[in-house]
């Protein structure tokens, strides 16, 4: 009960505005005053002040029902670009609300629209733009209607509809191709190579020792007179993996883990666009999955982490978490303290698994060199990775 009454009075306590505030301190101090010096002018300023308090009251009594609700076009929006946010407000109630205020945060951003009119029963839309987002998870909203009186002396709000997310992705380019790499999966398209045990039927040859009996084609073979066994196709599927390096020390500051970022994005895009399965990593974000929006939506909520574990050892963990790997990209900063460690690690790596790392280095120029098994390419801008991938594949 207490603790209701508490609630109570601090609700009570946010009705009036600075300048309500203050109007109601100049009542008590001129009334105050009044009362030990008789002077009438001060009784008067406290009986006016004490009147524009009252008359701003039933301002505030006015019923607001409503439903609204909030729509985002496009529903996803990348780094630097706009989105159109969509309030829609249907008056429920009898009276009609005039151009009421609403306060409508965006991120971090607080936006103020005023709604038209809205008549009774009627519904109304206010269309605002959200521009030169950064990238991330963002809350729009909740609508929260701000009614005052003319004199601004008291203010009431009132929720109209809660938050939704908005997922601001990376930038990113197109890619024309990851390159080659591919694993068994018996799930997969055929390959030119032969397997012993696989799906897809390929041919029939001569029985060797060691050949597994189940194998065998016993009606071939009765008709041909000497054992025949089953070749297959091996069937393959691809499957890229992106390590995004969340060690804070690899990068210099923002722009460099940003570029990271878009080029981690672009390479998941690139690699769903050729139907690969796709994993990514990065510290405590660890996503696979077929849809290609499911793993773009963990681009928006990667950071650096600093208690995350070395490179070396997020490359060794993507591994555990997708054995399948055929594509593996380990994209970092300028940092080159982990290449030493990370270069031991990929020699773990099965040798028909294709190995890059990325170093997002904003303003170096573009390199691709090969070492130690595996392709260290340099990016200095988004723009040029399209050209060092192409010069890697």
């Amino acid at each position: 009960m207490l603790l209701r009454l508490a609630r109570g009075a601090l609700a009570l306590l946010r009705v009036p505005t600075a300048t309500g505030r203050a109007i109601i301190a100049l009542a008590l101090v001129a009334w105050a005053a009044s009362a030990r010096t008789d002077i009438v002018e001060l009784r008067m300023i406290a009986l006016m002040c004490g009147l524009s308090v009252l008359l701003a009251v039933p301002w505030l009594l006015i019923p607001m029902r409503v439903h609204a609700s909030l729509a985002l076009r496009p529903p996803r929006a990348m780094a630097g670009d706009q989105v159109e946010i969509t309030l829609t407000v249907r008056n429920e109630g009898r009276l009609s609300l005039w151009q009421p205020l609403v306060h409508l945060p965006v991120g971090e951003r607080d936006r103020w629209l005023r709604m038209p009119t809205l008549p009774p029963q009627e519904r109304r839309s206010h269309d605002t733009v959200g521009d030169d987002l950064e990238r991330g998870v963002l809350e729009v909203g909740p609508a929260v209607a701000v009614r005052s009186d003319p004199l601004g002396l008291l203010r009431r709000t009132v929720r109209w509809c809660d938050p939704i997310q908005l997922y601001v992705r990376p930038r990113m380019v197109l890619l024309s191709t990851l390159g080659s790499g591919q694993v068994r999966d018996l799930e997969g398209v055929p390959s030119d190579r032969i397997s012993m045990s696989d799906l897809s039927f390929h041919a029939l040859r001569e029985y060797v020792p060691g050949d597994d009996l189940r194998h065998v084609h016993w009606r071939s073979s009765a008709r041909a007179g000497e054992l025949l066994v089953r070749q297959y196709h091996d069937t393959r599927r691809n499957h890229a993996t992106v390590v995004l390096d969340s060690t804070p020390a690899s990068y210099r500051d923002d722009e460099d883990y940003e570029l990271a970022v878009s080029v981690a994005a672009s390479l998941v895009m690139c690699a769903a666009r050729e139907e690969y399965d796709v994993s990514l990593l990065s510290g405590s974000e660890r996503v696979t999955a077929v849809a290609t929006g499911v793993v773009l939506d963990a681009t928006c909520r990667v950071q650096r982490e600093p208690d995350t574990e070395p490179l070396a050892g997020q490359v060794q963990q993507a591994l555990v978490m997708a054995p399948e790997t055929s594509l593996l990209f380990v994209v970092t900063g300028a940092s080159d303290t982990d290449l030493d460690a990370l270069s031991v690690a990929l020699v773990s790596v099965p040798a028909d698994t294709r190995c890059v790392v990325l170093r997002a280095v904003p303003g170096d120029a573009p390199s691709v060199v090969r070492q130690h098994g595996h392709e260290l390419v340099t990016v200095g801008s988004l723009a040029e990775l399209p050209g060092v991938m192409a010069a890697a594949s």
